[in-house]
């Protein structure tokens, strides 16, 4: 069978063009991702920090938060998703997509409300029956602390509500390189040992005096822990993002260079057929004059 030689040369001009474009996107979320790994980073010390206030005082937080001494009468449990706008990522938002699977699995679908913060999830947990409350785009890096000041406090009115039993945070996380399984993390109510493991070191060799009330310190601390868990989830989201796009353009150039070699070899093998063929119809032609 004839192989079209123009047609294997625009194949090859194409993938050449998608190499391309794949290597640069493989480059930007290298550069992206670093800066958030710092960010994160950073929000993690905070937290450690938050945690090892937190740990130092003898009452709990909700009895220094009006709003966590409420007691739930609602038995839905409230989820916030942590994803991507856009796809090119491999499996990282079909993974967010399998946690809230697994979470409506335990619970049940009608017992689960939805905030997507990146469209993509959102969107397809909306066709495939959930209910999905708000669905917005993942806010630009400068707009990250006001969005998520923003969302803590809408959240805390919802929980002071009492309509849900619980609000969960879904969003995927690093550990070095590679992308960890998200999955569902209880926001509210908060766990009592919470700031307790990881102060419990700074509380026995630290002293703090307290010149004021405790109470008003430890209710700032706690309102500052819950929306340093909403930025973490935010910049471990974003980071993770960025490590899974640069992973799945990183294959993909592979793949792309393993398709050029492949059709470079089908077209140089044509080429020597249609060469052969022409030396061997002038052979013949002159054999026949």
């Amino acid at each position: 069978m004839a192989v079209d030689l123009q047609k294997l040369k625009r194949k090859m001009r194409g993938v050449t063009s998608t190499k391309q474009v794949t290597r640069a996107l493989q480059m930007v979320s290298a550069m992206k991702m670093r800066k958030a790994q710092e960010q994160s980073e950073r929000s993690r010390v905070y937290r450690k920090g938050l945690n090892d206030l937190m740990g130092s005082f003898d009452s709990s937080p909700a009895e220094a938060v009006p709003e966590l001494a409420v007691t739930p009468s609602g038995t839905k449990t409230l989820v916030v998703t942590f994803a991507s706008d856009r796809g090119l990522c491999g499996p990282y938002n079909s993974k967010t997509l399998n946690a809230v699977k697994k979470l409506a699995d335990s619970k049940g679908i009608d017992n689960l409300e939805i905030k997507a913060l990146g469209i993509k999830v959102g969107s397809v947990l909306r066709r495939r029956g959930y209910k999905v409350l708000s669905s917005e785009r993942r806010p630009a890096y400068a707009h990250f602390n006001a969005r998520i000041q923003e969302l803590s406090r809408e959240l805390l009115d919802i929980w002071n509500a009492g309509d849900y039993s619980e609000i969960c945070l879904i969003y995927s996380s690093l550990r070095g390189m590679t992308v960890l399984k998200p999955d569902a993390e209880t926001w509210l109510p908060i766990d009592p040992s919470d700031g307790e493991t990881e102060g419990e070191s700074a509380a026995s060799t630290d002293t703090f005096i307290d010149e004021a009330e405790s109470a008003p310190v430890l209710a700032q601390a706690v309102r500052r822990y819950l929306t340093n868990e909403l930025l973490t989830a935010l910049l471990q989201s974003e980071a993770s993002e960025h490590v899974a796009r640069m992973v799945a353009m990183d294959n993909a150039t592979r793949n792309a260079s393993d398709l050029f070699s492949s059709l470079q070899l089908t077209y140089n093998k044509a080429r020597q057929a249609k060469i052969t063929q022409e030396i061997c119809e002038i052979v013949a032609g002159a054999n026949a004059v």
